[in-house]
C-alpha cells in the first residue's frame, strides 16, 4: 500500500512540475492596444479623433514579459492609399518582468496632430506582434 502511495505521489509530482515549467517558459506577448485620450481608462478604444484633441495615448497591454526585453513602437501616417510614413518611433527596454500596461504618447506639433490615417505597429524584441489603425480628421 506505501508503495503505491509513493508511486502516486511521485506521479502527481511530475505532473506539477511539468505543468509549472510549461507557464514559466510561455512566451511574452501584447494583450491588448488600446488608442484613447484617457490613459486611466483601459476599457475605452477610440478610432477617430480630432485634430484639436490635446493628447492622443496608445496603451499597450503586456504579459509574461521578461526583464531587458524591447518594445518598439512604430507610429505611420498614410501618405496616400499605398505609402504610409514613419511619423515616429518609441523603443522601450524592459526594467522589470510581469504584466501590465505602457502608456505612450504621440506627439503634436505645434498643439496639434495632422488630418490623415494612422498605423501602430508593436513588437517585442524584433517580433510583430500587433498593429491598430485610427484616423485624425
Amino acid at each position: 500500500m506505501t508503495i503505491r502511495i509513493a508511486v502516486i505521489l511521485i506521479i502527481l509530482t511530475l505532473i506539477f512540475a511539468v505543468i509549472f515549467f510549461y507557464f514559466l517558459n510561455q512566451n511574452s506577448r501584447i494583450t491588448e492596444l488600446i488608442v484613447t485620450q484617457d490613459p486611466l481608462n483601459t476599457l475605452k478604444n477610440e478610432k477617430i479623433f480630432t485634430d484639436n484633441d490635446k493628447n492622443i495615448f496608445l496603451l499597450i497591454g503586456l504579459s509574461k514579459v521578461k526583464k531587458g526585453e524591447k518594445i518598439t513602437v512604430s507610429w505611420f501616417r498614410y501618405v496616400d492609399n499605398t505609402r504610409k510614413e514613419l511619423i515616429q518611433d518609441n523603443n522601450i527596454s524592459l526594467e522589470s518582468k510581469g504584466s501590465g500596461f505602457i502608456k505612450i504618447s504621440l506627439l503634436n506639433k505645434n498643439g496639434s496632430y495632422e488630418n490623415g490615417i494612422y498605423d501602430i505597429t508593436v513588437s517585442i524584441d524584433t517580433r510583430l506582434e500587433r498593429s491598430l489603425d485610427f484616423s485624425i480628421e
